[in-house]
């Protein structure tokens, strides 16, 4: 196996970018200390399948698919943490929840709305817990405002029962943290102006509701379970018990911008892995890593250590993806759509900043849109 090094040089601000091309091959060989497996999720013919990555001679194979893991359609809606992901999806007008546990290769699947036409509705949000689906939907009704809900549905219940919370605003995103459920809701038709709505998971009771200004995006966990409150050119750290905030500015120019991701998750350490817009560079959707520590992007940049022709003849890059981070080999994993091909798309293993070096890659029938490491 070939691993090919990479001068890196960092712009000292807030925001770092890794910069600076090598094509020089080293003969150096990375060993993989410890074998490890990669569940991806691909998005291929408007269906979503999974299979099991792992290594022979040093580099990525497919091992297998995940039978566990039913397919499903592309109209979907995720949400995902370390070990598991859940999954919202209609089919011919019938919705469905499938959670897997990437851990434990199990999945659950149940059918929902059975009440409601899901055909009717616009669900906007789904979380998690260990034993609890949360969903939220708007509904339209006959001569009267919309319906803003929560429905709350358990995962070890073999009954079609449910609880739901009612909403007096659209809601936008959703997190659990410290059993309490906290939803991001926007007053459209009045202010445009978007609140926090805090309700306690045991009792499904309204706690407080907080104002939160202008532009609130995306809910987000840190590893110490606070709550993430982002919006473009800050984010509001929210403390799941006392309901204090810190707020995080950003300088010009180094927005980590959580908000144009589509695959994010935090690693042991708290960092958060995820895809960054970079609209001026030659490919816009780029891995990118921050951390809520030292308020520091790093950013991937593919043109700064791909050459152009192995970016457009041997990989194909239009866009990333998806991503993953091996700890256990330090590895970081990029999902990518390949450019030109219709359900094309591969990973590709670098090993990240200080030791920065390509790993391998691998061709796949597919679209990377969720990697765990198992």
């Amino acid at each position: 196996m070939k691993t090919y090094n990479i001068a890196a040089f960092f712009i000292m601000a807030l925001s770092f970018v890794a910069c600076e091309k090598s094509t020089e091959e080293s003969s150096e060989e990375i060993a993989i200390e410890v074998p490890t497996n990669y569940t991806v999720f691909l998005s291929s013919s408007n269906k979503l399948n999974a299979v099991v990555l792992g290594t022979s001679d040093d580099e990525l194979v497919i091992k297998n698919s995940v039978a566990s893991f039913i397919d499903i359609p592309s109209n979907y809606l995720k949400f995902r943490n370390s070990n598991e992901i859940s999954f919202y999806f209609k089919n011919n007008c019938e919705a469905s929840i499938q959670l897997y546990n990437a851990m434990s290769n199990t999945a659950i699947s149940k059918e929902i709305f059975k009440d409601l036409d899901p055909c009717s509705i616009e669900v906007t949000a789904i979380t998690h817990t260990a034993e609890l689906v949360f969903i939220a939907y708007e509904r339209e009704l006959e001569g009267k405002d919309k319906q803003n809900v929560v429905r709350i549905i358990s995962l070890s219940a073999n009954t079609d029962n449910y609880i739901e919370i009612t909403l007096d605003k659209k809601p936008v995103d959703l997190i659990t943290s410290s059993n309490r459920l906290f939803v991001l809701t926007l007053n459209e038709y009045v202010t445009d102006e978007y609140h926090l709505s805090v309700f306690d998971i045991i009792t499904n009771q309204q706690i407080i509701e907080l104002d939160l200004g202008y532009n609130a995006m995306k809910l987000f966990k840190n590893s110490s379970e606070q709550v993430i409150i982002s919006y473009q050119e800050l984010h509001t750290t929210l403390d799941p018990i006392s309901l204090e905030k810190t707020y995080t500015t950003y300088g010009d120019n180094t927005e980590p911008d959580f908000t144009t991701t589509n695959d994010v998750f935090l690693d042991s350490s708290g960092k958060m892995y995820y895809q960054k817009s970079m609209p001026n560079s030659d490919i816009n959707m780029v891995p990118a890593i921050y951390n809520f520590e030292t308020n520091n992007t790093i950013v991937y940049l593919f043109e700064n250590f791909i050459t152009e022709s192995d970016m457009s003849v041997k990989y194909k890059i239009a866009t990333a993806t998806s991503i993953g981070y091996d700890e256990q080999n330090n590895y970081m994993l990029i999902g990518y759509q390949k450019k030109g091909e219709v359900d094309k798309g591969g990973i590709l293993r670098i090993t990240p900043d200080p030791d920065f070096n390509i790993i391998d890659n691998i061709d796949l029938d597919g679209i990377p849109q969720t990697i765990f490491v198992n």
